[in-house]
C-alpha cells in the first residue's frame, strides 16, 4: 500500500484534473472542481501550474452567450510531447504523442536487420527517428514511453518471457539512456499500459482487471489509482496458469493455438488475418472459440474471488470472428458466479480502444504522472 503523503495527494489531484480536462475537451475551473471533488482553490492552483508548464491553455467562454462568462481550460497539445517506442514486433515502431494523448502524424516503422543485434537495431532506429522527425532536438520532450510484449523487470533491465528472443536478452534502459539523458524513461508491458488508460481513465474505476487474449494471454491489475506492481514483475501473467485439462491458459485459448490448427503442408502457420479471411466459418474455428469460453469464464471467476474487481476488461481477436464472443463469455461467467455472489458481480466489458492505441496512451499517462510528480 502506498504511503499517504501531502506530495502524492497533490499528484493524485493533478492527475484527476488533467484526466477530467482530457475527457471534457474544454471545461471551466468550477466544473473541474465539481467533477473531481477537488476544491476550487486547489483546482485553480493546479490549472495555473498547467498553464506555466505549457500543458494547458485557458480562454474566455463564447461571448455570444448570456450571463457571466468564465474561462475554459483545454489541453495544449503540442508544446510538450512524449516519444513512443512500441516493441511489439521485430519491426518496431516509433512516434510522438502529444499532451492530448493523440499521436502526431504517422508512426515510423523500423525495418529490422537480422544480421545485427537488437540493441544495434534500436540505436539505429532511434537515431534515424530523432534526426528525421525531431531534427536531432529534444526540445519539449518530457519523456520516452516504451511498450514491450512481456513483463519488464526494472532491476535487471530485462523483458521476461517475451515472444521475441532477442528482446529478452536486450538491455533497453542501458541502450536508450544515452539518447535521452535528461528525459523520463518509462518501460513497461503493453497490457499494463493499456489498463492504465482503458481502466483508469476511460472506465474511471478504482479496481480493474484487464485481460488480453492474443498470441499469448496476459493481464494487468489497476487498483486504487495505480497499476499493481510485484516483486519480479510477473503479476498478471495469467497465461501461465493451468486449465482443468492440464494445459497452460495461453496454450488452451491463445490465438496461437487457433492458428496452428491450420498449419500448411510445408509447416508454415498462417497469420490470424489469414485464418479470419479463409477459415472464418470453418467448424474448427467455431469449436476452438466454444471450448475457450468455459476456460476463460472459470479463469475470470477465480480472478474475481482473488481480486474482487469492479470491472473486467477483455481485449481479444475472437470478437473479430464472433462479435457476440464477449456476451457469450459474460453469460458463462455469470452462470458460475451469480448463485454465490448475487448482485456483487464485476462487469465484463470489451476494451474501449485497440490495445496498441490504449498502450500508447497509457505510456503517455505514466510519463505525464512522473513529470507532474517532479514539478516544483
Amino acid at each position: 500500500m502506498q504511503l499517504i503523503t501531502q506530495k502524492n495527494i497533490k499528484l493524485q489531484n493533478m492527475m484527476k484534473v488533467f484526466q477530467e480536462i482530457y475527457r471534457q475537451g474544454c471545461v471551466s475551473r468550477q466544473v473541474l472542481s465539481a467533477k473531481t471533488g477537488v476544491s476550487l482553490m486547489t483546482v485553480g492552483k493546479i490549472v495555473d501550474q498547467f498553464l506555466r508548464y505549457d500543458i494547458a491553455y485557458e480562454e474566455k467562454e463564447d461571448t455570444s452567450k448570456v450571463g457571466r462568462k468564465g474561462n475554459l481550460v483545454s489541453i495544449l497539445p503540442d508544446h510538450k510531447k512524449i516519444i513512443l517506442l512500441d516493441l511489439e514486433r521485430h519491426h518496431f515502431k516509433l512516434g510522438v504523442l502529444q499532451m492530448d494523448l493523440q499521436i502526431q502524424g504517422e508512426l515510423y516503422q523500423h525495418t529490422y536487420d537480422y544480421q545485427k543485434s537488437y540493441e544495434d537495431n534500436l540505436r539505429e532506429a532511434v537515431a534515424y527517428f530523432m534526426h528525421s522527425r525531431l531534427n536531432d532536438s529534444l526540445e519539449g520532450v518530457i519523456g520516452v514511453g516504451v511498450c514491450v510484449p512481456g513483463p519488464y523487470y526494472e532491476k535487471g533491465d530485462a523483458v521476461l518471457d517475451s515472444r521475441i528472443p532477442e528482446l529478452s536478452t536486450a538491455k533497453l534502459k542501458k541502450t536508450l539512456s544515452p539518447f535521452f539523458p535528461d528525459q523520463i524513461l518509462y518501460i513497461d508491458e503493453d497490457v499494463k499500459c493499456s489498463v492504465r488508460f482503458d481502466g483508469g481513465l476511460v472506465q474511471q474505476a478504482d479496481s480493474v482487471f484487464y485481460a488480453i487474449i492474443g498470441e499469448g494471454v496476459g493481464s494487468a491489475i489497476f487498483y486504487d489509482g495505480r497499476v499493481l506492481d510485484s516483486a519480479y514483475s510477473y503479476a498478471g501473467e495469467i497465461g501461465q496458469m493451468y486449465t482443468r485439462s492440464g494445459k497452460m491458459i495461453e496454450e488452451a485459448v491463445g490465438i496461437g493455438g487457433l492458428r496452428r490448427l491450420f498449419t500448411e503442408p510445408d509447416g508454415s502457420v498462417p497469420s490470424f488475418q489469414d485464418v479470419a479471411e479463409k477459415y472464418g466459418s470453418d467448424p474448427r474455428v467455431l469449436a476452438y472459440m466454444e471450448q475457450a469460453i468455459p476456460e476463460l469464464a472459470l479463469l475470470f471467476a477465480n480472478v474475481t474471488w482473488l481480486l474482487d474487481p469492479e470491472i473486467i476488461i477483455v481485449e481479444t481477436h475472437f470478437t473479430k470472428l464472433d462479435p457476440a464472443f464477449i456476451d457469450k463469455l459474460r453469460e458463462a461467467f455469470e452462470a458460475i458466479l451469480l448463485p454465490r455472489r448475487g448482485d456483487f458481480m464485476p462487469k465484463i466489458l470489451p476494451c474501449a480502444e485497440d490495445i496498441r492505441t490504449a498502450c500508447h496512451k497509457g505510456a503517455g499517462l505514466a510519463i505525464l504522472e512522473r513529470y507532474l510528480d517532479d514539478m516544483d
